[in-house]
């Protein structure tokens, strides 16, 4: 039986604007771009400006607001962005009454040398690891029979050039598909000459065989050479768990006695296939999306929002000129229709141009409020961060929580220390036994850890235990298990496998 009901409830509904808003809002400097792009293409009203108008542009026209500077300064006090022109009053009976063309972007130029400067950063194409090798091959003066066996055998190597794929699966798999019969004794041959192209150690099965083979391709045959492939060779284990007096006892020397041979198989490459030097799909650059620059005064600063590229928009004045066109016995200027998608696109277009506006003006607000909530990092570097959390941010500038986050991600700014993500300033705090007992940001203890690890000694490194003792000398209040956590978190091993030879 079907019966009504009533339900009071409480559901979050956002309109299309807010939602293109807050999607712009997490959209880095670098995608922006793309973004306007795409709303040029699909909305009409919307047209760029070229530099000559743009430089011809009357100041006070209604568009100055939002074609302002984009820079604010941060003061010891704090500063926080204008608020935003309320528009949305105006509507296309304004627009067709106007004497200006609309809302305009922001837009900073851009300049012959920054042009050249990021066509200098073009990759240029590069030959795959897999061409390469299948290139090489002709050096190996294959039959075409064992030559498509090859070609398997390369095909299937992993992105650090290893074979995973057992090598009777392949040879079964070959002899199948291509109607020859391989054995494993030949396909053991054949492997064996491909693990000498470059890069040698190529098509290993796994790591010992790897630095095994790239050893007895040296050409010299120094004792050290000899040491080491009888390492690899026999005490693989007792290589790898650093049992370095173990080996110098199977060996009868003193362990110093094997620094020669230890060096030699850590300088081999442990991944053949990984490029020497990073390629044009593995490179990621980044874009700052803030540049924040000290004053003369060496006190305050001034934040910078990158908007390079981003293109000067206004709505297209021939729609206007459509719109207000009337017939000869003086008959409504436009079908409805037509009206009604002019009406619609020009309320596309007011709501896209506000949205760039308010991501603007959040941006700035929310990276003025982090330099001055970090204002000691900016001025003395990264030992004075400070912990913070986006609570803190959040209740300064009045926004809600999600609004920071959705700034912070995927945000970088660049300042006099580098080029840091914005998530970088949001950190854990850790409590100090000194004499003001103020807490310290987490990243504080992790940079101090990595500084006492890369300063100890290399054949008596410090365990936990120790690195807690030397921290808690720091007046840092810390726990053995915070850092382990902290250590692993930065890719650190554990001191027995960071033990060297002296």
């Amino acid at each position: 039986m079907l019966q009504l009901r009533q339900k009071m409830g409480m559901h979050q509904r956002m309109t299309p604007q807010q939602v293109q808003y807050l999607k712009l809002l997490q959209t880095p400097a670098a995608e922006l771009e793309a973004k306007i792009k795409e709303e040029l293409d699909d909305n009409p009203l919307l047209e760029e400006v070229s530099e000559e108008e743009q430089q011809q542009s009357d100041q006070n026209e209604i568009t100055a607001p939002i074609a302002q500077s984009a820079e604010q300064v941060a003061t010891e006090s704090g500063t926080t962005a204008t608020e935003e022109p309320e528009r949305n009053d105006y509507t296309l009976e304004d627009f067709m009454n106007d004497e200006v063309e609309g809302f305009k972007a922001p837009r900073i130029s851009r300049n012959e040398d920054e042009e050249e400067r990021e066509d200098r950063f073009q990759q240029a194409a590069e030959e795959s690891f897999t061409d390469s090798l299948t290139i090489q091959l002709s050096l190996l003066e294959l039959s075409p029979r064992m030559r498509v066996l090859a070609e398997e055998i390369i095909g299937s190597l992993d992105e650090d050039g290893y074979l995973r794929e057992p090598l009777d699966q392949i040879v079964r798999d070959t002899s199948i598909y291509f109607g020859e019969e391989y054995t494993e004794i030949e396909a053991e041959r054949l492997l064996k000459r491909i693990q000498r192209l470059d890069p040698i150690g190529v098509a290993s099965r796994n790591l010992q065989e790897c630095l095994q083979v790239q050893l007895e391709a040296m050409p010299n045959h120094s004792p050290a050479r000899e040491q080491a492939i009888e390492i690899i060779r026999d005490h693989y284990e007792n290589f790898v768990k650093k049992n370095y007096q173990i080996l110098a006892k199977k060996f009868r020397v003193d362990q110093h006695e094997l620094k020669p041979a230890i060096d030699l198989i850590q300088h081999l490459n442990p991944k053949p296939g990984a490029p020497s030097r990073p390629s044009a799909e593995s490179t990621r650059y980044i874009t700052p999306d803030f540049y924040i620059e000290k004053t003369p005064n060496g006190k305050d600063f001034v934040i910078t929002l990158n908007e390079r590229g981003i293109p000067t928009l206004r709505v297209n004045a021939s729609y206007k000129e459509l719109a207000k066109k009337k017939g000869a016995n003086g008959e409504k200027p436009l079908p409805d229709d037509a009206r009604e998608f002019i009406n619609k696109k020009f309320e596309a277009a007011k709501f896209f141009l506000q949205a760039i506006y308010q991501r603007r003006e959040t941006l700035l607000r929310v990276m003025t409020a982090i330099v001055h909530r970090q204002n000691e990092f900016f001025q003395q570097g990264e030992k004075f961060l400070k912990p913070m959390i986006y609570k803190t941010i959040a209740e300064e500038i009045g926004m809600d929580i999600s609004t920071i986050c959705r700034v912070v991600n995927g945000k970088y700014c660049q300042c006099d220390y580098g080029v840091y993500e914005l998530k970088y300033f949001f950190s854990e705090a850790i409590p100090t036994d000194g004499g003001d007992g103020e807490a310290v940001a987490n990243k504080v203890v992790k940079a101090r850890i990595k500084e006492l690890i890369e300063s100890e000694n290399p054949g008596k490194p410090f365990n936990d235990d120790q690195l807690v003792d030397l921290l808690n000398a720091d007046s840092y209040n810390i726990a053995r298990r915070t850092v382990a956590k902290y250590r692993e978190q930065m890719h650190i091993p554990v001191a027995r496998m960071r033990k060297k030879i002296m």
